[in-house]
């Protein structure tokens, strides 16, 4: 009778210990699962990022507006292309790998005192938090660390994503500046009235346009008639104000530089009265760095800095912007 209370004493204990590991194991799965899921599924209902560097101390919070286009603060107008970027990465990344043991601790300590802090929220509700760090050794993975309303991970773990090679921390970024829409003005050639262009590096390259009716138009240059307008060359010139962006914004210009710059003239006008809106855009050429010999003034021959109504600089490119302010050459 002892033997068999011994047995089945036993075996409850081994079934008991069976039961602990088991559940241990399932705990330990559901742990590691939720410590790398990093994924959003559904980014379609992703609403709102907030992203914070801890390295600069800055933030930038975007949020999806009613109608479905992504806002910076108080409504500022973003490129939607980084925030799909963004919403891409989300979406796609995976887990590359873990951290070594012997290497935790010291990585940890680096995510910590420098990481991007990107907390994504759907439908209102803060769902998940990224910790990015830095990179790998050879650049093909981004030490991660994620944390949910439920959990926070203890331990960073290497991601990547799929179809991608390479960091995915210069993929999140607080500089507002990056973010800004580059359109500057858009006109079909039914809305405008008026075209005139001011160019103080060769004046007699000035000129004004006036729309008189659909098929009567009155081209000057310096105040006198143009004779011999092309009428085709003058519309297809007239064809080319829609869709035109800067080509990024001011990062090398002081307050001072600015400053000094504005107190001279600029060296192109550019003033477009439409039926509806009107757009004025003063335009000032950049000397060339790497050609600056002390008898000789040399200036850069693809880009040039424009000055926003609302006097933003920016940086345009002649490619753009040069038929707009050299259409004599086309209609005269």
């Amino acid at each position: 009778m002892k033997k068999v209370i011994v047995i089945a004493v036993g075996v409850a204990l081994i079934l008991g210990l069976v039961y602990v590991v088991k559940n241990l194991q399932t705990k330990s799965k559901a742990t590691d699962v939720s410590l790398i899921a990093f994924a959003v599924e559904d980014t379609a209902s992703v609403d709102k990022i907030e992203i914070y560097d801890s390295f600069h101390d800055q933030d930038m919070v975007l949020t999806r507006n009613e109608s479905g286009r992504w806002e910076g603060p108080n409504g500022m107008c973003v490129e939607q292309s980084i925030v799909a970027m963004m919403l891409e990465t989300m979406h796609k990344v995976t887990l590359k790998g873990y951290v070594p043991k012997s290497a935790m601790k010291n990585m940890k300590k680096l995510l910590m005192s420098q990481h991007k802090e990107v907390k994504i929220y759907q439908n209102g509700k803060w769902i998940k938090t990224w910790f990015v760090g830095h990179s790998t050794q050879d650049h093909m993975g981004t030490h991660m660390l994620l944390e949910t309303p439920e959990i926070k991970s203890d331990n960073p773990v290497i991601v990547g994503m799929k179809g991608f090679h390479g960091i995915l921390e210069p993929r999140f970024f607080v500089d507002k500046r990056k973010f800004v829409c580059s359109d500057l003005f858009s006109f079909s050639r039914k809305e405008i009235q008026s075209v005139e262009v001011v160019n103080r590096v060769q004046p007699s390259d000035s000129y004004k346009i006036e729309i008189l009716d659909s098929d009567n138009y009155k081209v000057t240059s310096q105040g006198k008639p143009i004779p011999n307008v092309k009428k085709d060359n003058l519309l297809f010139y007239l064809n080319g104000f829609e869709d035109i962006h800067f080509n990024q914004p001011n990062y090398t210009l002081s307050n001072e530089q600015m400053d000094s710059i504005r107190a001279n003239q600029p060296d192109y006008e550019l003033n477009i009265k439409g039926k509806e809106k009107s757009y004025e855009l003063d335009m000032y050429r950049r000397l060339d760095r790497e050609y600056n010999p002390e008898d000789t003034l040399a200036y850069d021959m693809n880009f040039l800095w424009g000055v926003k109504p609302d006097g933003d600089f920016v940086r345009m490119q002649y490619y753009t912007i040069g038929p707009l302010i050299q259409g004599k050459t086309v209609f005269e």
